[in-house]
């Protein structure tokens, strides 16, 4: 077979996986935590975000027509079809894991020590609150990491979050 009738195959295939990986990779770069986002670049993420699905199945069948192109040539293209089919399917699930939510684990069953038992520096930054005479500190470098807790401070229920 000449180039020109292996191309639409290549090219579809090709085009399928970078559609697949650029859904998986966009918002994971712009979103990653600990850094500014830029208005332009924040709305491409979460446009992308908002219409992965559909890119992901316009890819997943662009990947399937290439993997058709393919079929009648020799194993070795029928081969390389299916591996690019295989890598985009893999990236797009790998796109609908929101990888931020199992960075930021919930705190399963937060312990509680008064301030001079707690085994902090003392220069540790606390976010604090005051219910009536009851006080508690919450470590801003544990927060950072689990971003929500739950808790009581004697009958009020609160919601703490950084």
């Amino acid at each position: 077979m000449t180039s020109s009738t292996r191309r639409p195959f290549v090219l579809l295939g090709l085009g399928a996986l970078l559609v697949a990986v650029a859904t998986l990779v966009t918002p994971l770069w712009v979103m990653r935590p600990f850094r500014p986002q830029g208005p332009t670049e924040l709305a491409v993420a979460l446009w992308v975000l908002r219409f992965g699905p559909w890119l992901l199945l316009g890819a997943g069948l662009l990947a399937g027509v290439a993997v058709a192109r393919a079929w009648p040539g020799g194993w070795w293209r029928r081969a390389g079809a299916v591996v690019m089919l295989v890598l985009t399917i893999g990236a797009g699930a790998l796109s609908r894991i929101n990888v931020f939510e199992k960075m930021f684990a919930p705190m399963p069953a937060p312990r509680f020590a008064a301030a001079g038992e707690s085994g902090l520096p003392d220069d540790a930054m606390v976010m604090a609150v005051r219910v009536g005479e009851q006080a508690r500190g919450y470590p801003v470098e544990v927060m950072a990491y689990h971003h929500v807790l739950n808790d009581y401070v004697g009958d009020t229920a609160l919601v703490v979050t950084y």
